[in-house]
């Protein structure tokens, strides 16, 4: 991790760049427009690679990757909705428990946004998911459903057995920093794990190339966007952005796990800084967390009971969210740990 870090803090701004860049106060409408903007804005880049923007710039700039962190962000335990469907008490976000986002087709591009974001929120977590408690220890993810058919399961115990799974990820490595790259899953794998995949019980893990980003606090939830797509024969990419005026991006083949082929569920949100540890928020803290979906339909997404990672936070799902009317096929999900009510979410077409 430290070569990593060390490498990295060449992609992070430089006090003269960022006097230079005259950014517009976080959360300003200006940049909050350039966020939109910049997501929509391609990389020019045949496979992997990592770039960063800086308003109001609309280009992206190659910089150096780094290596991602070996940190597994676990599948939920459960494998899904089955044994959460139809509870009683409080739904507490992770593991199994969430909304996402389903389309009749298959998504393209996903992008996560939180509104109506509690003034005083805080939050504490563990780093990489072990020890002691650090203010914005915390991942924000945005996943793919578990997928069957990928051509990377092949050479598995039983391909039909063995799931596939994709995550768009930012997490927290300490001392200021964190890394924005995609991990790669194949559940129930079962036999020895392909070169350069991580063994993790009877699946395998792997990741993309990494950028590092000056990290993203819990106040700063609020201005955040995080945006997944896939290309088939083409690359996948993850991007952020915040509304200091800054986004990066990294991109990948395809073909790793063959994402675009199958993509039609999207679970967003903000967990454990991986390990299957948990977010931790201050009491009384709200937000909602928002996922808008590009694909091949502009109808309204279903609301699944249904979720893929299994990182935690405190918060509790609960009333539904005012969505008003979207640009695209949109579904919001409100959270919180103070007053509750009964679970529910909103969805809007695009």
């Amino acid at each position: 991790m430290a070569g990593g870090a060390l490498a990295g803090l060449a992609l992070l701004p430089t006090a003269s760049a960022q006097a230079a860049a005259a950014s517009p106060a976080s959360g300003s409408a200006a940049t909050a427009q350039w966020q939109t903007d910049i997501a929509k804005v391609p990389q020019q880049s045949s496979g992997s690679g990592c770039y960063q923007a800086s308003y109001p710039s609309l280009t992206w700039h190659a910089v150096a990757c780094v290596t991602a962190p070996k940190i597994p962000l676990a599948p939920a335990v459960s494998r899904g909705s089955a044994e959460h469907a139809g509870h009683t008490g409080p739904a507490t976000v992770g593991d199994g428990t969430d909304y996402s986002a389903v389309v009749s087709g298959l998504i393209s591009k996903a992008t996560g946004t939180f509104t109506n974001v509690s003034s005083n929120i805080s939050e504490k977590g563990a780093v990489d998911g072990t020890g002691s408690q650090v203010a914005n220890s915390f991942s924000l993810q945005l996943n793919s459903q578990f997928f069957s058919g990928s051509s990377a399961c092949s050479r598995s115990s039983n391909p039909a057995d063995c799931l596939a799974w994709q995550q768009f990820v930012y997490t927290f490595n300490g001392g200021g920093t964190g890394e924005v790259f995609m991990q790669y899953w194949l559940i129930d794998y079962n036999a020895t794990c392909p070169s350069g995949w991580f063994t993790y019980s009877t699946d395998c893990y792997t990741n993309s190339n990494a950028t590092v980003v000056n990290a993203v606090t819990a106040a700063q939830l609020a201005s955040v966007k995080l945006t997944a797509s896939a290309v088939s024969d083409g690359n996948d990419a993850v991007s952020l952005s915040v509304g200091s005026g800054k986004a990066v991006t990294v991109t990948g083949k395809d073909t790793k796990v063959g994402l675009a082929s199958f993509w039609n569920t999207a679970e967003w949100g903000v967990y454990g800084d991986g390990g299957g540890s948990a977010a931790n928020f201050g009491s009384g803290n709200t937000l909602e967390a928002q996922t808008a979906l590009t694909s091949n339909s502009s109808a309204a997404p279903s609301c699944v009971e249904e979720g893929f990672t299994g990182e935690t936070n405190n918060l509790t799902l609960t009333a539904t969210p005012a969505l008003g009317s979207q640009t695209s096929p949109t579904m919001a999900t409100k959270q919180t740990n103070g007053a509750t009510g009964g679970s529910s979410c909103a969805v809007a077409a695009g």
